[in-house]
Parts: structure tokens; C-alpha cells; sequence
């Protein structure tokens, strides 16, 4: 066996095994990579640092985990996703920190938007937070009226067939063409969505029953070639801004982060 008489580089070492951990983890935290490698957390940032500049490892906004960047093993699904949160991360950052509001980041899982990433921890604001994954409803939430307004004619048509044979209260709308077709009409011509009157947060109960007392606007980000990424929003407290006030002070930062996320996300990857 070939023996060179050569030293190892101690930093490149415990780099390389620190960018193992947070890929075998698929995310990890500051203190979980201090109590797995040993290293302080001084040394461990500065080495995270480069890692994220080099793209082999990102910061997710919800948590402040440190996931794979693309060059770590994925499936296609999670690839996907967690390439969009990369790509979106600087540019919610961007956004919270000139309109101070919270942001969440979500995608189309099946017939619901999902949530991928959410600075709501960062807010200048205390609101609730919907954790990473929770399950949004495609046609009372401001990013499903968003989503389903901008996507794909076949794509659309695949979501409202599989949301008419649904029983589930929060999709009682597929069922009312009439009523669906003027909602998808306004919310392109106003290039927003907002929320349906009744939605409360909850997937199927009515605001009356279940009220986390916030509103949102949400636009899509649009892929090249009419696709659809996902869709970011602005929330904020019910009572405190109007939809007019928040849509004359933040609807164009919200369409201007939701551009430079589809520029990164259309990019060299």
C-alpha cells in the first residue's frame, strides 16, 4: 500500500467531517455539530462559513440549521425543495428585514402548498409559527389562490380534479365553478393572492371556529417557461394593517424578492 510520508491537513479534516455529519443528518444545528465534532463553535462558523460560500452546505431561515447544499446526496423530491429554500434564503432574509413582517416560503405537495422554510422566528414581530412541512390549504390560503392562479392550465386542471373528489371541508370550492373561476380571475388580475374571508389558518375549519388572527398576500415565483417554483407571502396581524395599506407598502418588495428567488432557481445550478 502506498504510504507517503506526507501530514494530513487537520482543518481540511475536520471540515470534511463536519460536512458528513450535517450530510448524514440532512440538517443540523451549531450546538449539535459542537456536541458531535468536539470543535468550538468559534472554530465550527468559521468552517460553516466557507462551506456556505462554496454552496456545499446552506442555513435554513425557520430553524438556523445547516442543511447539504446540491452537491450533497438527496432524492429528487427533497432536492427540489431544498434547493428552492436555498436559493430563497438571502432574499427573505432581504425582504423581513426591510418590511420587518414575516415571510413563509412554500411549494405544491399533491393538492395542498406545504411550508419549505419560514423566517417567522426572525420577525420583528411575534406571530405564530407554522412549522416546516405543515400543510396549507390550495384554495382558501393566500399562497394556494397565488399558486393555482399562475400555474399551468394542465397542472391547475390536475389539482381541481383531484381537490372535487375531496369531502374535506377546505376544499368545498372545487365544487362551485362559478365561484373558483372568480376567484382565480381576480387574483391574476390584482397578481396576488389573498386570503379567503373564511380561512383562519386551519386546513377546514371556518375563522369563526379556529382564528390564528393573521392575514397574508402571497405571489407566486415563476419558473422559466410558466412553471411555477412555489409561492413566498407576507402575514401579519389581523387588525393592525389593512389589505390596502400592506399591498401600497409591501406588495412590490414581496414581487421583487419572488423575482430574484426565480433568478437564482433559473440559474446555473
Amino acid at each position: 500500500m502506498w504510504n507517503p510520508k506526507v501530514k494530513t491537513i487537520t482543518a481540511l479534516d475536520r471540515g470534511l467531517a463536519m460536512l458528513e455529519m450535517v450530510r448524514a443528518s440532512g440538517g443540523a444545528s451549531l450546538h449539535e455539530l459542537h456536541a458531535g465534532t468536539g470543535l468550538a463553535k468559534a472554530t465550527l462558523l468559521r468552517m460553516l462559513f466557507t462551506l456556505e460560500r462554496r454552496g456545499l452546505i446552506w442555513r435554513r431561515i425557520a430553524d438556523g440549521c445547516y442543511c447539504p447544499g446540491e452537491a450533497g446526496p438527496a432524492t429528487r423530491h427533497s432536492a427540489a425543495t431544498d434547493r428552492l429554500a436555498q436559493c430563497a434564503a438571502p432574499a427573505l432574509d432581504r425582504l423581513q428585514a426591510e418590511i420587518l413582517w414575516p415571510s413563509d416560503l412554500t411549494i405544491r405537495r399533491g393538492n395542498a402548498m406545504v411550508v419549505c422554510d419560514t423566517n417567522r422566528a426572525h420577525s420583528y414581530f411575534m406571530i405564530r409559527r407554522d412549522s416546516i412541512g405543515f400543510r396549507i390549504s390550495m384554495l382558501r390560503s393566500a399562497v394556494g389562490q397565488a399558486y393555482l392562479a399562475f400555474c399551468p392550465d394542465k397542472e391547475r386542471e390536475t389539482i381541481l380534479a383531484g381537490l372535487r373528489r375531496s369531502r374535506r371541508p377546505g376544499d368545498a370550492l372545487a365544487h362551485d365553478r362559478k365561484a373558483l373561476d372568480a376567484m382565480l380571475e381576480r387574483t391574476r388580475r390584482q397578481g396576488y393572492g389573498v386570503r379567503d374571508d373564511s380561512f383562519g389558518g386551519d386546513y377546514d375549519k371556518a375563522r369563526a371556529e379556529q382564528n390564528d388572527r393573521l392575514e397574508a398576500m402571497a405571489v407566486p415565483i415563476m419558473a422559466k417557461g410558466g412553471r411555477v417554483h412555489g409561492c413566498v407571502n407576507i402575514v401579519w396581524i389581523q387588525g393592525v394593517r389593512t389589505m390596502a395599506q400592506m399591498t401600497r407598502q409591501h406588495l412590490e418588495p414581496l414581487r421583487r424578492t419572488a423575482a430574484d428567488i426565480a433568478i437564482r432557481m433559473d440559474g446555473p445550478s
